[in-house]
């Protein structure tokens, strides 16, 4: 399913040889449920608390800051480059435009599905588990309604914004060749600390969202770069991303002073 050299793959095949001796498949999950129900116990109270009482002026800074972990604004742009760029298959082009287009339509594949796929995961976790969000009244961070779909009040667990801007993170990391990877990043746990400053989650929430964000991002790019779907893997951590070098046609014919027609 994964190229040998991709991180996904090379990380499998660690825990592979390292649950031969010391079954981490096994206690590793044990020990991340048992993680998240300690800090559920004894820093989300606590953690929720100091942040939401934060001066006005800062807390009015994550409320904006927050909605950057909306998947919309980037799930809709990245939809719509793909039809363009599928679209632009059945019209007659020319063979700089025709290239253009598949590097759009592949782009917006791959920004929609990292940022999808890590989303629907959430999704599905949050009706499973069924968490209270930290303003429903009468309730505690250890209040939980297993399967509860449609009460949106009890879809706290993961984060689903933290989740976003993580996976979005993997893949602005992957589109700039790990350049400013810290900043962005950075940013992306930003957007997680900002859930829980406006009161709708928990640390416990935003920290399971940020490694679902990210993992599964991961786990979406290494699948792309083993397809060789506008990258091909490494040896290294990174891909090398050549989606860009559709553009390279029209941009060099742009840059000769051609004009389009359209804009004549």
């Amino acid at each position: 399913m994964f190229a040998p050299e991709t991180l996904t793959a090379r990380t499998w095949r660690r825990l592979i040889d390292i649950n031969k001796t010391h079954r981490v498949l096994v206690w590793w999950p044990l020990l991340a449920v048992l993680l998240v129900l300690v800090c559920a116990a004894f820093f989300d109270q606590p953690v929720s608390d100091a942040l939401r009482q934060w001066p006005a002026h800062e807390r009015a800074f994550f409320i904006w800051f927050t909605g950057f972990g909306k998947s919309d604004w980037i799930l809709v742009p990245a939809l719509l480059g793909m039809i363009m760029g599928w679209g632009a298959g059945f019209v007659p082009l020319t063979y700089s435009w025709r290239w253009a287009m598949r590097g759009t339509m592949m782009l917006s594949a791959f920004v929609f599905a990292t940022v999808a796929i890590p989303g629907l995961v959430t999704v599905v976790l949050k009706r499973i588990f069924g968490r209270a969000r930290p303003y429903v009244e009468d309730t505690n961070p250890l209040h939980f309604e297993p399967f509860d779909i449609l009460t949106y009040q009890m879809h706290s667990f993961p984060s689903g914004h933290s989740t976003t801007a993580m996976a979005f993170a993997v893949v602005l990391v992957t589109l700039t060749s790990g350049r400013w990877r810290k900043t962005i990043l950075g940013l992306g746990l930003l957007i997680g600390v900002s859930r829980i400053v406006v009161g709708d989650h928990y640390l416990s929430d935003v920290l399971a969202g940020v490694v679902i964000g990210t993992v599964v991002a991961f786990m979406v790019r290494d699948y792309f770069a083993t397809r060789r779907w506008g990258m091909e893997p490494t040896s290294g951590t990174r891909v090398n991303f050549r989606v860009f070098s559709g553009f390279r046609p029209l941009w060099r014919w742009l840059r000769a002073g051609h004009v389009p027609k359209l804009v004549k």
